[in-house]
């Protein structure tokens, strides 16, 4: 089966981070491999704190994964500590020539609480944006990175920037894909759920999936997107205004 590696954080309430990201992958048919490089303290109240695994550990864990043969992608998710953003860059350069990078720029929380600060933004534009075959900012994390300007993240290194819309405004949210001096563009309509916790990590996996199994960059990002928007389809907001957690249970396989 086609392997994915997957590296990001643990979140104990199972809304984001690794844990979606293995189902996500699971369900479009690729062989999930998590790789957990720091541990939050999050749940539907907000976001506490994060610390870093010990690099010995999880430099261990991606070793003996990639001993047992190779992997088609790798998501990257959130990261949340500077010099593990440079860390990891280390051990993914030798693989960029051979799997598919898609990085996740994890900058905020939908519960809220996080603050990632400068340092984290350099060293995502420092470190991986040289190795992103994609990049899939939010609006709040584009503005962060690059002032809003996909271009800036291409100078900066990323082969393609999906900018995701649901934090925009107006009847539909708009991902677009900026990719080899193009863009393409996918309109959707602006789903009346509330906020949704995993969403970003989602669309990322599902993204990588699609490569790792051998689609172009933009059917993948579009059927990514599609997948997502028909999960979210029908759901309301909770009437405590706590954030939904992405129900994931209501997809079954998307492996078309």
């Amino acid at each position: 089966m086609t392997r994915l590696l997957l590296l990001g954080g643990l979140d104990p309430s199972g809304g984001a981070g690794v844990t979606v990201d293995a189902t996500v992958a699971a369900m479009h048919g690729v062989e999930p491999l998590p790789v957990v490089v720091t541990t939050t303290i999050q749940g539907l109240r907000g976001f506490r704190s994060a610390a870093p695994v010990p690099a010995d550990v999880w430099r261990a864990q991606v070793e003996a994964v990639l001993a047992d043969g190779p992997v088609a992608a790798v998501k990257v998710g959130y990261v949340g500590d500077a010099a593990l953003a440079a860390d990891l860059s280390e051990v993914l350069s030798p693989l960029a020539s051979e799997a598919a990078i898609v990085v996740d720029p994890v900058l905020s929380a939908t519960a809220g609480g996080m603050e990632p600060g400068g340092a984290l933004v350099a060293a995502y534009l420092e470190h991986l944006m040289p190795l992103a075959a994609l990049v899939t900012p939010n609006t709040p994390e584009l503005e962060a990175l690059a002032g809003g300007d996909p271009a800036a993240l291409l100078a900066a290194g990323a082969a393609a920037v999906l900018h995701k819309g649901g934090h925009g405004a107006g009847r539909e949210a708009v991902d677009e894909l900026w990719s080899g001096g193009s863009k393409t563009r996918w309109p959707r309509p602006r789903l009346d759920c509330g906020p949704v916790r995993g969403t970003g990590c989602a669309l990322a996996s599902a993204v990588a999936s699609h490569v790792a199994r051998g689609a172009a960059l933009s059917d993948a990002c579009g059927r990514a997107g599609d997948w997502l928007a028909s999960l979210l389809e029908g759901l309301a907001p909770r009437s405590d205004g706590l954030p939904r957690t992405l129900p994931l249970s209501r997809g079954g396989t998307a492996t078309r």
